[in-house]
């Protein structure tokens, strides 16, 4: 059994900005509740940086130090979810002391770069980094992420202006495994006070309040779908490939307003240094992810009430519930990012939403499923309109087309489920533990640039950008003595 709950961290200092609530999930061993010695399992569905890299789990010695802890809630539930909020999420929140740093311009520190190097601090507060320090013997400029001596420290006989006082506790027994490290928490509450000095004057207001407008900010047949209980197969809804569906999810209006703060925030980051647009991934280099400029509310809602139950009548296994997501802005336009190579995206399932404006070019190819036969094999060209959604397993080979003229703007969801995640479903093609020889030899618009083992085979030499190439794996790799030759292609 899954219980879903929010929580806000209960903050030591005042802060001149709202922390977002936090959501989380437990699993529940139905078999052995409401014994203490079998804890609920937690899982953070929000973003924050501690759990990034885990799926949203949190260290075992978490429930260790609950079972060893004095305190005990009215059920194993309620002892969980307390010790996350006063000792996982127990950190100094004072952000007005965090910048009252220890070192100052043209002090000399030690960096820790992966060995610590002797550098200067040429800059404080730059980018929303505590400190921008130049290393002497390399000859570049690095951030430092915190304030603490695990990253930054005086050199021998110099003493710290102040001592960093982020790491006290009032349970001083409590293991710090079992808490949200300094670092993450710091880097959390830089990213939670850009977003609120990105939205504190937006005049679209109603895209930063805690419901969503659906009569006038989607289409009036997914609204009246949601409305009467999704109950039946959404009529709305056309499968335009198999297992690729696309259906108008948004208005004119939405998609306007969400285009015009976005334009905002990049015309207020290219003003004060303070405040930062954060890109998407390392793909695109232009955009935005969405909580990062205030719409952490927005997307939040947005999920759970319109995409999972989308999601769950078009996949009824990968998309029974969406537990995580990563949800960003992405732009195209000649002399910026022109396309995107051929990838798979790291999600279970993709809403990727065309918000405008005018452009020609720049359409969405697809290809087979990872691990499949027909894997490198075009199945689709997809045009993209205003407001037009389409939808599609993470693990489906697609790429964008380069844009030819114009601008063009688009709202993506990475949505994960981490019981699919746990099934042999997902870790077959994942993992290459079931992966199928390939039915043949490539379609040229579905090689990979980056990703590819054979790009040069059938393209030449990668000339610029990077690349990993690892697909296919060698026992899956199509073979033939017909290959073609570069000089035939």
């Amino acid at each position: 059994m899954r219980v879903r709950a929010t929580v806000r961290p209960l903050l030591r200092d005042a802060t001149d900005f709202k922390i977002p609530p936090i959501k989380v999930e437990l699993d529940v061993n139905i078999n052995s509740y409401p014994s203490e010695t079998s804890l609920p399992r937690l899982w953070i569905r929000s973003s924050l940086s501690a759990i990034e890299s885990t799926g949203g789990g949190i260290h075992p010695k978490f429930y260790d130090a609950i079972r060893n802890s004095s305190h005990k809630g009215n059920n194993p539930i309620e002892t969980v979810l307390w010790h996350f909020v006063h000792r996982y999420l127990r950190r100094n929140a004072d952000f007005e002391k965090v910048k009252r740093l220890r070192f100052q311009v043209g002090d000399e520190v030690l960096a820790n770069v992966g060995n610590w190097e002797h550098g200067t601090v040429v800059a404080i507060w730059d980018e929303g980094f505590p400190y921008r320090i130049h290393l002497h013997d390399i000859g570049q400029d690095v951030h430092a992420p915190c304030d603490m001596d695990d990253v930054i420290k005086a050199p021998p006989k110099m003493p710290s202006n102040l001592n960093n006082s982020l790491d006290d506790d009032d349970d001083d027994s409590w293991p710090e495994e079992a808490k949200i490290s300094q670092a993450s928490w710091m880097e959390d509450m830089r990213n939670w006070k850009n977003a609120y000095e990105f939205s504190k004057n937006s005049p679209e207001k109603e895209l930063f309040d805690k419901t969503f407008q659906s009569n006038k900010w989607i289409n009036p047949k997914v609204n009246k779908w949601l409305c009467d209980g999704c109950c039946n197969t959404p009529d709305f809804v056309q499968e335009i490939s198999p297992n690729i569906f696309s259906f108008q999810l948004f208005t004119t209006d939405f998609c306007n307003a969400i285009i015009s703060e976005y334009e905002r925030c990049e015309t207020l980051a290219s003003q004060t240094k303070q405040l930062r647009i954060v890109r998407p991934n390392s793909m695109n280099n232009y955009g935005a992810i969405m909580k990062n400029i205030g719409f952490q509310s927005l997307i939040d809602i947005m999920q759970d009430e319109i995409l999972a139950p989308i999601a769950a009548a078009l996949f009824p296994i990968v998309g029974a519930e969406l537990t995580e997501q990563h949800c960003f802005l992405v732009r195209y336009a000649p002399g910026e990012d022109l396309g995107l190579d051929m990838h798979v995206d790291e999600s279970d399932i993709t809403f990727n939403v065309c918000l405008g404006k005018e452009f020609t070019g720049a359409g969405l190819q697809f290809c087979g499923m990872l691990g499949s036969p027909d894997h490198r094999h075009q199945s689709l060209r997809y045009k993209h309109s205003v407001g037009q959604c389409v939808v599609h397993l993470g693990a489906q080979r697609h790429g964008a087309d380069d844009i030819v003229t114009g601008e063009r703007i688009n709202l993506i969801s990475w949505n994960r489920n981490k019981v699919w995640r746990r099934s042999s479903g997902y870790m077959g093609p994942m993992y290459q533990l079931d992966y199928k020889r390939e039915a043949g030899p490539p379609d040229l618009v579905c090689l990979s640039k980056t990703h590819d083992v054979d790009w040069e085979t059938y393209c030449g030499p990668r000339e610029g950008g990077r690349s990993f190439p690892w697909c296919p794996p060698d026992f899956a790799r199509h073979v033939s003595d017909d290959m073609p030759t570069k000089e035939e292609i």
